[in-house]
């Protein structure tokens, strides 16, 4: 009989397609026409295995301790994947209403409720688990690590159709973690995410050894190798001090990037504009809040969105595809003319993006019946337009725990 391992248990498709959703997700941002490839494609190279998702740091070690827990748990006939969603709940009750008002709790506010988040820690944080090397190869899925550790479970070792397995098959699920805290297993403690000195030691030789895809070091792990810390950045986009850490490679993918960020916030911005151009021609009513800010956006992300040289950024973000080009190149032509009342001479281009993207019964800017229905259930608030951040934020908080207050 095929072990029940519940609702966390994901084939590699759908954990691929949950990966793709974390690395997407930007908060309220929706990414119409690809502009966050941009957004995934430098943030990967400048800091592997971060997400937008995350919250704070030692959920990095909080998810493989209780996974290690069902490997202990002895309540018979139970699937693992509902004690696994027993324990992120206890944890969160520990974190939240235990801890001293403690922030980034995942699913904090539901904790009275008895809920998990939609997106719970042990998913929010799986790709940093492979990426930073704390699960051992081989392990691509939270399948993968359950399967394993139903199997150290068992009395005999047996495969799912009674014979014996190999009796040097791994088992294990992690590399060689630190121990949790002596309070860890009572329910009725408080939890801290303040981190522990072995722990903060374990972590730093995670992250100091992340590469980039050329196979030099990472900006993110010479940054935690010199224990760097930094100014909170009020407009969340990557800092100039960051070049102090930088080689020279990577010193231009960060002026690349910078650049980048602001010819997609134009690209944002035309894409609204667009969009209540589309509405008004429909015959709904519809205020210009894009239309009237393309304006004021050239004159504030002009300037770098024109010198954008995208040749450099093809180079160091390869996988973005043709079409997705050919909105920045004409986004960046659009800048250069310097006509910003011009902008729907972009629909077309902008159309075959959103509708390759999103497919023509989804996107907005198509001719069929269901775009003009989009457009109408169109919630114009919810457009974000501000330049991509990379992360930076994320990697803020991230190296505040780590060289933070010890526990």
């Amino acid at each position: 009989m095929k072990p029940s391992l519940g609702w966390t248990m994901l084939s590699r498709d759908e954990m691929r397609a949950v990966e793709r959703a974390l690395a997407n997700g930007e908060h309220d941002t929706r990414d119409e026409i690809g502009f966050l490839l941009l957004h995934q494609g430098f943030a990967d190279r400048f800091f592997p295995g971060t997400s937008v998702l995350h919250t704070r740091l030692r959920y990095v070690l909080f998810v493989p301790w209780l996974y290690e827990d069902l490997a202990k748990s002895k309540k018979s006939g139970r699937d693992l994947g509902s004690l696994l969603r027993e324990q992120m709940l206890v944890l969160a009750r520990r974190l939240k209403t235990l801890g001293d008002k403690q922030t980034g709790v995942i699913g904090g506010d539901l904790v009275g409720e008895g809920r998990l988040s939609s997106q719970p820690p042990n998913l929010v944080y799986w790709s940093a688990l492979k990426r930073w090397e704390l699960l051992l190869p081989g392990i691509a899925t939270s399948n993968d690590a359950l399967r394993r550790i139903q199997l150290r479970g068992r009395r005999e070792h047996l495969d799912d159709d009674g014979t014996p397995l190999d009796p040097d098959e791994e088992l294990d699920v992690f590399c060689g973690l630190p121990p949790p805290p002596t309070d860890w297993d009572v329910e009725s403690k408080p939890l801290s995410f303040k981190i522990p000195g072995n722990e903060r030691k374990f972590l730093r030789d995670k992250l100091r050894v992340l590469l980039r895809p050329d196979g030099q070091p990472a900006l993110l792990s010479k940054i935690v190798a010199a224990k760097a810390t930094f100014p909170r950045n009020a407009d969340a986009g990557l800092p100039k001090v960051l070049d102090d850490y930088a080689d020279a490679e990577d010193q231009r993918a960060l002026a690349v990037a910078r650049d980048a960020a602001h010819l997609a916030a134009i690209g944002r911005m035309i894409y609204g504009a667009l969009v209540e151009w589309r509405r008004e021609q429909d015959g709904v009513s519809t205020n210009a809040r894009f239309r009237s800010g393309l304006d004021a956006g050239i004159q504030k992300f002009g300037d770098a969105a024109a010198r954008c040289d995208l040749g450099e950024v093809y180079r160091f973000v390869p996988n973005i595809p043709d079409i997705v080009r050919n909105v920045l190149s004409e986004t960046q032509g659009y800048v250069h003319a310097g006509v910003a009342g011009n902008f729907q001479s972009l629909l077309a281009v902008y159309r075959l993006a959103e509708e390759k993207r999103k497919g023509a019964r989804r996107a907005r800017l198509g001719e069929t019946g269901h775009s003009k229905d989009r457009r109408a259930d169109w919630l114009p608030e919810r457009h974000k337009t501000p330049p991509l951040h990379y992360r930076w934020d994320v990697v803020y908080d991230m190296l505040d725990d780590l060289n933070g207050e010890v526990a």
